[in-house]
């Protein structure tokens, strides 16, 4: 089974609206429904009218390698000032609108950033190792948040002390029981290595984790992501509604597959304080690699996990 839908990208930090007005136009497609949002407020017009991701990469294959310097102009810097800055590597008040296709020093240093956290050659070029980051689908929780790749984590749960979590499906994404039960394991792998239990409730509001598929970006790009919101002790987890997910049972057999188990865990781990890992075997790489991922075996996320829990694996 593939699940699919439509496009509107979606700023993470500003979840916690959408999640108090989901019920606003509603629109459905097989097996799982969508989210369509016919009212976008002012302050999202400018990232859900952006060319981020899909449309943009053409610009991109235009500048790889073509050793700009600091002055220089050229189709395509205005896009990467913008995924630069969206997922934390370029330090920039500057309005997403605003930037300009200048190669400027402050670009080069967010590109030198991006670079040794993911480990590439330190160029200060948008190189074909950098693109080939930056054209797979990821996660939409930046990488980087007020300079760092680091938190300390707090229960945002109402009770702290409370080691039992329930979820929720929005009714109306109609969500399968092979997709049910694909949450219930992810879930469940987590519960393992935090002593956390979490049950599904049918009551989607008066959940503690708010699970839905909305209209992001559609194929590519962003595939979901997860979001706290401490002012009312809620935890989401939204997933692209059109993007192609596979489940457990089916293999990854296209270019354009995303494995939904392996995403699910991912923003688990966001929900249980988790941020993004650099080491590609980890849950927590943001970055959606072809190859399935739907077991916590590895150190780092283990390691990671175990800081804030306290539980041996």
């Amino acid at each position: 089974m593939k699940l699919r839908s439509q496009r509107t990208y979606i700023f993470f930090l500003l979840l916690s609206f959408l999640f108090a007005d989901v019920s606003e136009s509603i629109s459905f497609a097989p097996a799982i429904g969508l989210i369509s949002r016919s009212r976008i407020p002012f302050f999202l017009k400018r990232i859900t009218s952006s060319k981020l991701f899909s449309s943009i990469w053409n610009k991109f294959k235009s500048i790889i390698n073509k050793a700009l310097k600091i002055g220089d102009i050229a189709n395509g810097i205005s896009d990467l000032k913008e995924y630069l800055q969206f997922f934390g590597y370029l330090n920039s008040s500057t309005l997403h609108s605003n930037f300009t296709d200048e190669f400027t020093e402050n670009l080069q240093s967010g590109i030198i950033k991006f670079q040794r956290y993911f480990n590439l050659s330190v160029t200060g070029q948008l190189d074909k190792d950098i693109y080939n980051i930056i054209s797979k689908p990821r996660c939409g929780v930046p990488d980087i948040v007020n300079g760092t790749t680091t938190t300390l984590f707090k229960p945002w749960w109402r009770n702290a002390e409370k080691n039992l979590l329930t979820y929720g499906f929005y009714p109306e994404n109609n969500v399968t029981d092979d997709v049910k039960s694909l949450f219930q394991d992810a879930f469940h792998r987590w519960s393992n290595v935090t002593s956390i239990e979490f049950i599904e409730t049918t009551s989607f509001n008066g959940s503690d984790i708010h699970i839905a598929f909305l209209t992001l970006d559609g194929k590519g790009g962003t595939v979901g992501g997860g979001y706290i919101n401490n002012s009312v002790n809620v935890g989401s987890i939204y997933l692209d509604a059109e993007e192609q997910w596979v489940l457990s049972n089916e293999d990854i057999v296209e270019d354009d597959d995303v494995d939904l188990e392996s995403v699910v865990m991912h923003q688990i781990g966001h929900l249980l304080g988790l941020v993004h890992s650099f080491v590609k075997e980890a849950i927590m790489y943001p970055i959606v690699l072809q190859e399935k991922k739907i077991d916590l075996v590895n150190v780092d996320d283990l390691q990671r996990i175990q800081q804030i829990y306290g539980v041996n694996p």
